[in-house]
């Protein structure tokens, strides 16, 4: 091991100091005696040098005790590292002072928790948002000041993956958990009240409009189709126009109605069961019988080891969104053209799709086709009797079921629409 020269000169002087104490003892005919008192001097000299270093170390400060040897090496470095920690300390202090500044300034409610949940630090917005006071509130758990039912669940589950909307003091929030560093957690915290009175507003709206408009659309159609039995040869293709808009018109209602009750729903039921392949030849014999034969549609389901997987949640909603896709397949599908409903079970999980050979997308329509009343080609869309809404039903209902939809196309080489369940909703 190699020396270091503040210990090379330390044995240089503790040589040097037994040889004189060896000198002396020569002298006097008494070589061990002095010996003894030489070591003794030494080790003595050496526990005063730690007793000053630990009063020294007890309170760090410029002035270092007055010492030879490796002492005065030991000193100097431990005096060098209390500069270089006080300096971090500085920029620590400084880094955290800034952060707490700029957290003050957020409009979101920001809480930091320890590993008991028990309130570290709070800014201004969540000491408004929550009530809590700086004096007594710091130190206390945080589901004792935060009374709700759903956020104690929240806490108690520690699943944080997804935000969490409450009522609280008779304001709508949102809130999500950040985990970090050791056991702590970022609260953040946001009103969306406004927001969600809007939502509410919106989804009424187009509910009450939709149903209000279905009773006056219903007596037109009635009405329409009663002077198509009666009206001669001139008007006949005037009325026969009016009538294919007034079941456009209800089919919009419709949709639109599902969209709204889709938004107002509850989250999904994932206890519920749903067989594929019950609910593939339902959506199938549907589009049969609406198609009569103008097509070739087939159903192909993929099985593993002779059993079909199953998917949880809504049987209604997967049926309307299944059925949206084949509707579609069917409308922009020219006659004779061919129409695969499949199903398959994979090691991530389940896809479900619908493939044609019709029409086809242009790439950058792509993106926008779950828009609501997005239409890549508006005139055809009316000539087939298209909404713009079959799409946004789609995916809304994908999205309530952990879902994705990708969508492959080409024009004239036909689309493939997929929908991607992960494996945690399936039980192959």
């Amino acid at each position: 091991m190699a020396l270091t020269p503040s210990l090379k000169r330390e044995l240089v002087l503790l040589a040097s100091w037994m040889f004189f104490m060896l000198v002396i003892g020569t002298i006097n005919e008494s070589i061990i005696l002095f010996l003894f008192i030489g070591l003794l001097v030494y080790v003595v000299w050496n526990l005063y040098n730690l007793n000053q270093l630990s009063k020294w170390l007890s309170e760090p400060s410029k002035q270092t005790p007055e010492v030879i040897g490796i002492w005065d090496e030991v000193y100097y470095q431990l005096y060098q590292l209390y500069r270089r920690q006080r300096k971090s300390r500085r920029k620590l202090t400084s880094i955290l002072n800034k952060f707490q500044k700029s957290t003050q300034a957020l409009p979101y409610a920001t809480i930091i928790l320890n590993e008991l949940n028990e309130i570290e630090w709070f800014n201004p917005a969540a000491k408004q948002m929550f009530n809590l006071h700086s004096n007594i509130d710091i130190g206390q758990r945080i589901d004792n000041l935060i009374r709700q039912p759903k956020f104690v669940n929240y806490l108690l589950k520690a699943d944080y993956k997804k935000p969490l909307k409450f009522p609280i003091n008779q304001r709508k929030i949102i809130l999500s958990i950040t985990p970090y560093g050791d056991g702590q957690h970022l609260i953040s915290a946001r009103d969306i009240t406004s927001l969600s009175q809007l939502d509410d507003m919106r989804r009424d709206f187009i509910s009450n409009a939709s149903h209000e408009l279905r009773t006056p659309l219903t007596v037109m159609s009635g009405y329409i189709e009663f002077l198509q039995h009666k009206a001669d040869e001139k008007i006949k293709v005037p009325l026969e126009n009016i009538h294919q808009q007034t079941v456009r018109m209800n089919r919009i209602i419709t949709e639109l109605i599902d969209l709204a009750k889709l938004e107002s729903s509850e989250n999904v039921d994932y206890t519920k069961t749903v067989d594929i392949k019950t609910l593939l030849n339902e959506v199938y014999d549907e589009a049969c019988s609406l198609d009569q034969d103008k097509h070739h549609i087939k159903l192909v389901i993929d099985t593993e080891d002779g059993t079909t997987a199953n998917l949880y949640g809504s049987y209604e909603e997967l049926r309307m969104a299944f059925s949206n896709l084949l509707t579609n397949a069917i409308r922009y599908t020219v006659e004779g053209g061919n129409i695969k409903v499949f199903s398959s079970t994979h090691e991530t999980g389940i896809t479900i799709g619908v493939q044609d050979s019709g029409v086809g997308i242009n790439y950058e329509h792509i993106p926008r086709l779950t828009e609501r009343f997005y239409r890549v080609d508006e005139g055809r869309s009316r000539e087939q009797g298209g909404t713009g809404l079959g799409l946004s039903i789609v995916k809304h209902v994908l999205d309530r079921h952990n879902a994705s939809l990708h969508i492959l196309s080409e024009p004239g080489k036909g689309s493939t629409f997929c929908c991607e369940f992960p494996l945690s909703y399936s039980d192959q």
